[in-house]
């Protein structure tokens, strides 16, 4: 396979790698663990993929082109995501009016 193929299959297989694995961290914090164990596997054989070929070659471009989509990857993820984080309030909401407010110094 020419060069050019190659660098294009490495950035796809970069980003959807890191895709996959911001992905994973996702999954594990919504307690998705069919989804997070399907990810993890999907990722490693990737990721030995990647690193098998670029022991045989030693083509330093792969390893370029593999780090761009990596990034591309991350980027996607994190323009998918555009909500500002929640911030926690200051004072506990009460919900109920018989809960009982632990004084400031147990606090």
């Amino acid at each position: 396979m020419s060069l050019l193929p190659t660098m294009i299959l490495y950035l796809s297989v970069g980003c959807g790698e890191w895709y996959l694995a911001l992905r994973r961290t996702l999954a594990c914090a919504r307690g998705e663990k069919t989804l997070l164990v399907c990810i993890v596997f999907v990722e490693n054989l990737l990721g030995l993929w990647v690193l098998s070929n670029f022991i045989r070659t030693n083509n330093w471009f792969l390893a370029f082109s593999y780090s761009a989509g990596a990034a591309a990857g991350a980027l996607i993820v994190a323009m998918k995501d555009d909500k500002a984080p929640r911030q926690v309030p200051a004072e506990p909401r009460i919900d109920r009016p018989d809960a009982v407010i632990a004084p400031t110094s147990i606090r």
